[in-house]
């Protein structure tokens, strides 16, 4: 069964709205959901503002209008009064992993999106298999900065060498890496497939220490997202979806639609690219639950 992936990298952000004040904090669902929970507790506790946009679906909750990834300013006053915060997250449980998973070249795509904005700095959240954790070691969270990050802030890595990373945080290293942006990785030891409040409450802490910020982090606060579920149910997955908008692709834009996204890179090299696509995110919400077996397990 494919998956229908049309209009895949649009955005809708003002970037200036994003300077070299900006310390920009990252967190999508992956191991534990470390990630989004850690950035979920932030939006349902403290002081933010939606400001940012992606996918097709929407709602409003605690006054702010929001989308399955989106863009907040938090309100926090830091040691240095230039400092602004804004927060990126995928409210609902996108898997970074297995069948269900967005393809790899969104996750490129949204990691050059958000270090284009040349900020002061990049943090993302994620979790890490806790059986790959030596008995030895002290602590459950642990940190993987670029060497600019680490030339800026002092940061250094605690990172085991032989361990493997995926999904977004692996290509937000690797591009800060190459292209020399500060960026950290704070990973926390983790249940690999259920949802794990303690290791989120740790990354959370671990969090707090490096911005010198009041996270709230005496426990975690989740985002329940069940008022949603009768839209995951309204689109209804059938290879007639797909057929249907690949005709009105080829209609816009005079080609087929790329499905194995082969000439994505060629075309995202346009400024503009980010305007010429959207992506249904309701797709992948819409199977029957005993089809759903693989992707609760990425949650």
């Amino acid at each position: 069964m494919k998956n229908a992936w049309l209009f895949l990298n649009q955005m809708s952000i003002d970037a200036s709205l994003i300077d070299s004040n900006t310390t920009v904090i990252v967190g999508f669902s992956g191991y534990g959901s470390v990630g989004t929970n850690v950035l979920n507790h932030i939006v349902e506790g403290l002081n933010v503002e939606s400001i940012g946009f992606w996918g097709t679906l929407s709602w409003f909750h605690n006054g702010n209008l929001e989308s399955p990834i989106t863009l907040y300013q938090l309100e926090a006053k830091s040691d240095d009064p230039e400092e602004k915060f804004v927060l990126v997250t995928s409210r609902l449980p996108i898997p970074v992993v297995g069948h269900y998973a967005l393809p790899d070249a969104f996750w490129k795509w949204i990691t050059q999106e958000i270090l284009s904005w040349q900020a002061k700095r990049y943090i993302i959240i994620g979790g890490l298999r806790e059986d790959v954790r030596n008995s030895t070691d002290d602590s459950w969270v642990t940190l993987i900065p670029t060497k600019k990050y680490t030339e800026l802030f002092g940061t250094n890595r605690t990172f085991r060498d032989d361990l493997s990373i995926k999904g977004p945080i692996s290509f937000l290293l690797a591009e800060g890496t190459a292209y020399r942006y500060p960026v950290l990785s704070i990973l926390s030891y983790c249940n690999t497939y259920e949802i794990d409040l303690d290791a989120s409450l740790l990354a959370l802490k671990e969090l707090e220490k490096i911005l010198h910020l009041d996270l709230e982090s005496k426990e975690i606060r989740e985002f329940d997202f069940s008022f949603l579920e009768s839209s995951f149910d309204f689109v209804q997955d059938d290879t007639s979806f797909d057929e249907d908008y690949e005709e009105e692709y080829e209609e816009e834009y005079g080609e087929e639609f790329d499905e194995d996204f082969k000439n994505f890179d060629e075309r995202n090299k346009s400024p503009n690219s980010n305007k010429k696509f959207s992506f249904n995110v309701n797709s992948f919400f819409s199977e029957s639950k005993e089809e759903r077996d693989d992707l609760e397990k990425y949650k």
